[in-house]
């Protein structure tokens, strides 16, 4: 089963093996930090229950991408994640990036991506019947 945390790795490392030389943060960022660097953040992540054990979770995320105010920068780089971000791989597999934004606010470039899958829960082990007596007649 996919873990929430399965999917931010695959971003994270997505992003830091395209872009070798910038540090990708998640979670917490340290003060002092250098630019040009990556923060990724996840927004709630979302669980929905279809049938029987199915259920469709959609995953979140703002990349954040520093440079020193480069507007020209920042929009080249919101170019190269709509490409990079498109399709990620996780455990493997394959999944493909949606709804994806982006705006720039106070010299930050905000690139925002959304992961939805299905997720199949395991059966709960029930009660095995042990021995089953019929009987029949015919007339």
């Amino acid at each position: 089963m996919v873990v929430i945390n399965d999917v931010k790795d695959a971003v994270v490392s997505t992003i830091a093996t395209t872009f070798p030389t910038m540090d990708v943060y998640d979670e917490r960022m340290p003060q002092g930090f250098n630019e040009p660097c990556f923060f990724v953040l996840m927004f709630p992540v979302a669980h929905t229950k279809q049938r029987d054990r199915r259920y469709i979770r959609s995953h979140s995320f703002d990349i954040h991408y520093f440079n020193n105010d480069n507007y020209t920068d920042l929009h080249d780089m919101a170019e190269q994640l709509y490409s990079l971000m498109e399709l990620i791989t996780m455990d493997g597999n394959l999944i493909r990036g949606e709804a994806m934004t982006h705006e720039i606010v106070d010299g930050v470039l905000h690139f925002n991506v959304r992961y939805d899958f299905h997720v199949l829960r395991e059966r709960s082990p029930g009660d095995k019947m042990q021995n089953l007596y019929q009987e029949g007649r015919l007339k």
